[in-house]
């Protein structure tokens, strides 16, 4: 049986042995050029990193010299120039001998011996520089106990031989990249070789196929004229299916944009389809194929349980998933069943009219439960948080324009984004407008996620564009009724608007406290906040629930632990605005709960490789505290919409700089915490 078949395709089974012996041979030299190649890389990288070392080394002993003179601490400095000498020093040695060094990430890594003469010739040269230079820096290295002396031979030394340094180190750059190179250029030309010879392969072959088809193509060409016209015009995919699961050599012109799969005769249907739907509709669907080709059941009985209509499918690289319909019957061959004819549709617009009109219906329910609860509150205090949110999402845009783009820009942009938005997010929740509280929150979960990848990419700034118009959307379905009740209002009264003021506050606070199993209560004496322009008086109510959620969250203890220091199972937080002077104001945040932990910051700071625990414990109580008003801390374990992404206190600290006013921050454990906002107007 085989000897028929090579002797059958014997051309074919020689351009495939011819191919597979060629792809060995390149597969195997472009592994060991890999290799050689990866090497060089960390050769490059390193010669290029002893250039930044010699000069790093020139700055530290200058400013070990400016030191000594102001008198100043060389700590820092000894224990830079330590590293950079190691550091130049180990990768000299395994530049010359070949050795494990720390690479440009920190890690160990092997740095392999310099192949070159020119290469070995530059090595031997830094070293007669190097020698005389690194016994110049050792009383330098043994600590802070050297001579002025010493130092300055150092210094001296430096000045007349870091430009050779430097030199020799460029040279040895350019000498390992001409290697490099030149590896890459064997191996493309290895590769071009390769790509000729398969090229010629495939062409004998495709040539000895094509010639021995026409023989074949013949005898078809009559049988399928007769179906061409009726397969070109279909314009669902249609084909035959038989017993072994295969497409049968005839099928309609529209099946491979139906499916977005090229197929062919005889291609196996089964592969295609799982790659297509998910795990469970594969298993259904092969288990209901079965049944169709089976003769005990009925046709008409299993229509119904077809797992395969409407079915969403995955498109391939690139392509976006879709929905298909397929459709089976059974095709009868003296009585028995020889095939399926199998139709296959896209309804991706269907479905996708239907989704639509759910979500349109759910839009229109959630705008409904927006409007409930809109018409309990004030409509001035809604027209103006309707109007914080148009100016904060017009600044996320202004600044989406920029034409800064670099990748500090957008880590600053992000977070001023996070800032208004965590602000929208608090003014919502105060309101009660779950609407843009919800959206707020999934919009800032996106924000930490981009934040937490350590870069912030091109892709990310589409997105936020996209969630952007996301909110634009939001506001428009709801301004329109904002307005037609904010023009049947009574007006815009000092009272409604401490009234919105401490019940959405309130409110939150309620809110918060049953999330968390806690109790607690805020007090008030907040009547001044009537005497301050309007503007004012918003961003304070801005700072109020930011910090107001901070006291839930982080300062009241549940019941238990209350009642265990003492205290009444309630917790209270004070909240007050006193005028202090003339247009001088104090508002002021208190809660008498745990207080704030310094320790507990000092081990978030390390955990969160903020910090070494040296330098946390280094940290002055001041500084501590103001740790937690940078920009993505949070001492909060699992972050959730009211804590944990380290927004709030940022938030705060920005709205006390457009108030141009200063806060002080006042702790005792087990005790309270107060924030205290001095500003004028």
């Amino acid at each position: 049986m085989f000897w028929e078949l090579f002797r059958k395709y014997r051309a074919i089974f020689i351009s495939v042995l011819i191919f597979f012996i060629c792809d060995a041979a390149v597969v195997t030299y472009n592994y060991l050029n890999s290799s050689k190649l990866e090497a060089s890389a960390v050769s490059i990288n390193l010669s290029g990193r002893q250039r930044m070392l010699s000069q790093r080394t020139t700055k530290v002993l200058l400013s070990l010299q400016e030191d000594a003179r102001t008198g100043a601490s060389q700590e820092a400095d000894l224990k830079e120039l330590a590293l950079v000498v190691d550091l130049f020093d180990t990768t000299l040695k395994g530049f010359r001998d070949g050795a494990m060094v720390t690479g440009g990430d920190g890690k160990p890594v092997f740095l392999v011996r310099v192949e070159t003469d020119n290469a070995h010739q530059i090595v031997k040269n830094a070293y007669e520089i190097w020698n005389p230079y690194l016994e110049k820096l050792q009383p330098l290295l043994k600590g802070s106990r050297f001579s002025s002396e010493e130092l300055v031979g150092a210094v001296s030394y430096a000045r007349a031989n870091n430009l050779k340094l430097l030199g020799l180190m460029n040279d040895l750059t350019t000498d390992l990249e001409q290697s490099a190179s030149q590896r890459a250029k064997w191996l493309q030309i290895v590769q071009i070789v390769f790509l000729v010879v398969v090229i010629m392969n495939v062409l004998y072959t495709v040539f000895k196929s094509i010639r021995d088809l026409m023989e074949g193509d013949r005898a078809l060409t009559k049988a399928r004229k007769e179906t061409e016209e009726i397969l070109g015009t279909v314009k669902e995919g249609l084909f035959l299916l038989d017993r072994e699961y295969k497409i049968g050599s005839q099928y309609s012109e529209s099946l491979k944009d139906v499916l977005r799969r090229e197929v062919a005769p005889e291609t196996p249907f089964l592969p295609i389809l799982e790659a297509m739907v998910s795990k469970e509709v594969y298993e259904s669907a092969t288990d209901y194929i079965e049944l169709l080709f089976g003769d005990r059941v009925k046709e008409a009985l299993i229509t119904s349980l077809n797992p395969l209509s409407q079915v969403e499918v995955r498109g391939k690289e690139g392509d976006s998933s879709h929905y298909l319909s397929f459709n089976f019957n059974r095709v009868l061959e003296g009585g028995k069943i020889a095939h399926l004819l199998v139709t296959v549709q896209d309804v991706t617009e269907l479905v996708q009219l239907g989704a639509q009109l759910e979500a349109a219906k759910g839009l229109s329910r959630v705008e409904v439960e927006v409007l409930l609860k809109m018409l309990n509150t004030d409509a001035s205090v809604l027209r103006q948080f309707l109007d914080n949110v148009g100016k904060g999402l017009a600044q996320i845009n202004e600044r989406l324009r920029s034409e800064d783009d670099s990748e500090q820009a957008r880590l600053h942009l992000l977070n001023h984004i996070m800032r208004i938005v965590h602000g929208i997010k608090g003014e919502a929740a105060a309101l009660g407008v779950e609407l843009f509280e919800d959206y707020a929150h999934g919009f800032e979960k996106e924000l930490v996620g981009m934040r937490e990848k350590g870069e912030v990419r091109g892709e990310d700034m589409v997105r936020i564009t996209v969630l952007l118009d996301g909110f634009y959307e939001r506001l428009a379905s709801i301004t329109n009724i904002a307005e037609k009740m904010a023009g049947a209002s009574g007006g815009d009264s000092d009272a409604k608007f401490l009234k919105a003021f401490t019940d959405g506050a309130q409110g939150l606070v309620a809110r918060i406290a049953g999330d968390e199993q806690k109790e607690a209560t805020v007090v008030f004496d907040v009547d001044d906040i009537a005497r301050l322009p309007r503007r004012v008086a918003n961003e304070l109510n801005s700072v109020a629930i930011q910090l107001l959620r901070n006291a839930v969250k982080h300062g009241i203890e549940t019941p238990a632990e209350r009642e265990a220091q003492g205290k009444e199972a309630n917790g209270e937080i004070f909240v007050e605005c006193k005028e202090t002077g003339r247009d001088q104001y104090e508002f002021t945040v208190r809660d008498d709960g745990r207080g704030i932990s310094v320790n507990r910051i000092r081990e978030t700071l390390v955990q969160k490789g903020l910090f070494t625990k040296e330098e946390a414990d280094a940290l002055s109580v001041d500084e501590v505290m103001m740790q937690l008003f940078e920009p993505g801390f949070s001492t909060a374990e699992e972050a959730d919409r009211d804590a944990g992404h380290g927004v709030g206190l940022d938030v705060v600290a920005e709205k006390v700089m457009q108030l141009r006013g200063y806060l002080t921050l006042n702790s005792k454990a087990k005790a309270f915490t107060e924030f205290k906002i001095h500003f004028s107007y």
